[in-house]
């Protein structure tokens, strides 16, 4: 285990005075978090572990009802279905966790609502699988209601990706390559069938599969049909070869990323050189409130840098949000998947007193909830509302690459995305 990763996994004790450790003393409530902190989305995914260790300890450190504390415990996904699966279950067998925070990748995360969490009757909030495939599951009554994510769906994304494609870059012609998984069909997908709504041509479409030593074959089919850019779904490993591929080969230099490829540490192994001036891309952003202030301070001081990487505040906002439901359901009875799932809603009330993301925060968070009053949780992300499948809406960031770093520069909020959905 690198010095980083030791790091990581903070216990939640250390931070808490000593009579706030006397009153928890008696039962724990333990949230599992199932996320990558090697592999694929390493970087992104040690951070995001970050985040949900700083809403665990703040939230204990509040008090909370009665004489429990709370428990991170977390386990590395590797961003592979097989051992994400191997990881919730022993979370839900062995630590008796009543949600799980996770996972990152939708291939991963649908692994493991389909195995574990949906049949084991245990919440699953990821902050960052954006499959559209996930709320057709919810539509069909698949997933028993346990399924929530704090990133909006990629429905949104295919739309604003487009719209960029279509309004920003003023493409005409573009091949697409994605990876062979929830994420990189549902994205594509949608991509795709808004894309050429807008009268885009979609010249080639081709899927790959990670972890591949080569994809010169599937840049090659890709490259046919004479395209004026890539639009690459992928994650940053594998996004770097193909990139690379695409350049030797001698692709058009200019690009349209997604949200997995929003990342430092891929901008940087391409190169401005290749990048700046020919790359648009989409990420989820937060809707800027109180709460996005006070956890961008608090981790600062925890962690002795800044947020950098993508769903660090929707990391935040579904631990949050599991362990308000935990709380809540706490003060009625037994701590149980299904009674957190049901407490969900009441965290997230419209109509209910407004919570912002502080230990003043949430020490008033809990005594509304031991009081069975509902809160209206305002997270680092936004004010979150789920609807009936779990899903939340939420705005889209647009960045470019400039002087090799990644530079936002503008936002298309819900109500602008579904409109253009509306009109295409």
């Amino acid at each position: 285990m690198t010095h980083r990763l030791k790091n990581l996994i903070v216990p939640s004790l250390m931070v808490l005075p000593l009579t706030t450790l006397m009153a928890h003393a008696a039962c724990t409530i333990p949230i599992g978090i199932v996320l990558p902190t090697s592999g694929e989305l390493s970087a992104q995914g040690q951070e995001n572990v970050q985040m949900a260790q700083l809403a665990i300890q703040q939230i204990d450190k509040a008090g909370g009802p009665g004489v429990c504390r709370l428990k991170a415990v977390i386990s590395n996904s590797q961003t592979k279905p097989a051992i994400g699966v191997d990881a919730a279950k022993k979370l839900v067998d062995l630590d008796h966790v009543p949600a799980i925070v996770g996972a990152s990748s939708s291939g991963v995360s649908m692994a493991i609502l389909t195995s574990v969490t949906a049949p084991s009757h245990v919440v699953q909030i990821s902050p960052s699988s954006t499959s559209p495939a996930f709320t057709t599951l919810a539509q069909q009554g698949k997933t028993g209601g346990y399924w929530f994510r704090t990133a909006p769906s990629d429905a949104l994304q295919g739309v604003a990706m487009a719209s960029v494609a279509h309004q920003q870059a003023k493409l005409k012609r573009v091949a697409v390559m994605y990876l062979n998984n929830p994420y990189g069909s549902g994205l594509a997908g949608r991509f795709e069938h808004e894309f050429k709504a807008m009268g885009g041509t979609v010249t080639a479409s081709i899927a790959f599969n990670p972890r591949q030593p080569s994809y010169r074959s599937e840049v090659h089919q890709a490259m046919q049909g004479h395209p004026q850019a890539l639009f690459l779904v992928g994650y940053p490993n594998t996004g770097e070869v193909i990139v690379r591929e695409w350049i030797s080969a001698g692709g058009p230099h200019t690009y349209l990323f997604p949200d997995a490829l929003h990342a430092p540490q891929f901008v940087s192994a391409i190169g401005g050189r290749y990048l700046d001036g020919h790359t648009w891309g989409t990420v989820p952003g937060n809707t800027r409130t109180r709460s996005l202030g006070y956890v961008a301070k608090a981790f600062k001081r925890a962690y002795g840098h800044p947020m950098s990487e993508s769903y660090d505040a929707s990391t935040y906002d579904a631990t949050a949000i599991a362990a308000l439901a935990a709380y809540a359901a706490k003060a009625g009875g037994a701590v149980t998947g299904a009674r957190v799932r049901d407490m969900i809603p009441r965290v997230t009330d419209p109509k209910g007193a407004p919570i912002y993301a502080s230990v003043r925060g949430f020490r008033k968070a809990e005594k509304l909830l031991a009081a069975g009053k509902p809160i209206r949780y305002i997270g680092a992300s936004g004010a979150l509302h789920f609807n009936a499948t779990g899903d939340v809406k939420g705005p889209m960031v647009v960045w470019r690459v400039k002087q090799g770093h990644i530079d936002p520069i503008g936002t298309l909020s819900a109500k602008q995305i579904a409109n253009i959905g509306a009109h295409g």
